[in-house]
């Protein structure tokens, strides 16, 4: 079985990454970082580097295509049966990870078109300006145990770092109406529960070392919820902040949230971008932005 492995990266040094996957690469494997059209003239020269590598290369994208497209395009440039997709600010935790996915599908449980790692994070926070998001990344990898994401296979599938059957893959691909940040996984996941494509979740975490400062955060958070928000109903069912905003509208209850959002934001935010950021608000700001975000879109729409 043949294996692809395909790094997906905008403005980010991949050399440390790719030099980790590449001493498991199995024999007749690839690795192929798509570039999409990075503006970093410096970081492009030093991922030039990776073509030198065995088994490397680079996909140099001419326009940037998003994060959907390049996914895609990476994958239709993939010679593997298998394609491995990691983002780029991972870093692989052991030296079997290559093969302990390769025997995840040949396991005794049966066959599996898709598996899927799982997500980890730096024993400590690396700085107090990323604090907000590293106390969230802690949370939930605390909360999404293995069990867990067995339990519920597809609400729980993440682009971070999984495998997938090419022919699987390139039967679906992500939705390319998916050109910012967030939850190009969720409809991905939602596409696979509908054809009857099962996903074994195994433990084979990388680390997430993508911690941005608090106003960066906050303002990725917003356009996930703006892209979230533009989804089809049955897609913002399975995301936890859209759901909770449908249980709190059908109590009638969703326009006193926008309400203390709309009066606390500014405290809220003080917070969150302060040094101890609490999670419940962070909680709250994302349930207020995104009903906020949703009233507008209705109001556009005239429904």
């Amino acid at each position: 079985m043949r294996l692809s492995v395909l790094i997906p990266t905008y403005n980010c040094d991949c050399r440390r990454l790719v030099r980790q996957l590449q001493l498991q690469l199995p024999p007749d494997g690839e690795l192929i970082v798509g570039d999409d059209c990075s503006t970093d003239a410096d970081l492009r020269q030093q991922n030039s580097e990776i073509e030198s590598l065995p088994g490397c290369r680079i996909f140099w994208a001419k326009h940037n295509m998003g994060r959907a497209a390049i996914r895609n395009a990476l994958a239709r440039e993939a010679k593997g049966e298998w394609l491995l997709f990691i983002d780029a600010d991972a870093e692989v935790r052991s030296s079997s990870f290559i093969a302990d996915y390769l025997s995840a599908v040949t396991s005794p449980e049966g066959s599996v078109d898709v598996v899927c790692g799982g997500t980890g994070n730096l024993s400590e926070c690396p700085s107090p300006s990323v604090r907000l998001r590293y106390d969230y990344e802690v949370q939930a990898e605390k909360r999404l145990t293995l069990p867990y994401r067995r339990r519920f296979p597809y609400g729980q599938f993440t682009t971070f770092n999984f495998l997938i059957r090419r022919t699987t893959f390139l039967s679906i691909c992500f939705d390319e109406n998916c050109r910012e940040y967030g939850y190009e996984d969720v409809i991905f996941g939602q596409e696979l529960k509908k054809r009857g494509i099962p996903i074994r979740h195994i433990d084979n975490k990388l680390t997430h070392l993508g911690l941005e400062d608090a106003t960066a955060y906050l303002s990725k958070i917003e356009t996930s919820l703006r892209t979230l928000a533009s989804t089809k109903p049955e897609q913002q069912a399975q995301a936890r902040v859209s759901a909770l905003a449908l249980r709190l509208e059908r109590l009638h209850l969703l326009w006193l949230v926008r309400f203390l959002f709309r009066i606390s934001k500014p405290l809220v935010r003080a917070n969150l971008t302060g040094k101890h950021p609490c999670q419940k608000l962070f909680a709250f700001y994302k349930l207020g932005t995104f009903s906020t975000i949703k009233k507008a879109y209705r109001r556009q729409s005239g429904t």
